[in-house]
């Protein structure tokens, strides 16, 4: 598995579930979302089917946008070229961080810890 990204209203991505971002406000929010598409199913043995999102920034390299345990896990985001501000501007839509599996914060996102809810 590659390096990811994850959207999230906690500090960090592995405490989610602590101030989650639920399966169905995800749904709702990339639904009603332009920029991002709905493209298929993906079917997680703890989640169910659920949609697959994707994401394509003013670059036109596409990301792929998942939601798992309160989170929302972005695929591909550090392929060459990825407009990680544009990627962080739509976690902040969300009231959430947009940080790295090794915990990094990427600006211009904000969380549950910073009183946006």
């Amino acid at each position: 598995m590659g390096y990811e990204l994850h959207m999230t209203r906690a500090s960090h991505w592995l405490d989610s579930e602590e101030c989650p971002i639920t399966m169905r406000e995800w749904i709702e929010f990339g639904r009603s979302r332009v920029t991002l598409q709905e493209e298929g199913y993906l079917d997680l043995d703890a989640v169910g089917r659920q949609p697959v999102f994707t994401w394509g920034g003013a670059d036109g390299v596409a990301v792929g946008l998942h939601w798992f345990e309160g989170r929302v896990t972005l695929s591909g985001a550090h392929a060459p070229g990825v407009d990680l501000v544009g990627l962080a501007d739509l976690a902040a839509e969300l009231s959430a961080h947009l940080i790295g599996d090794d915990g990094e914060l990427y600006p211009g996102s904000a969380g549950c810890g910073d009183g946006v809810r």
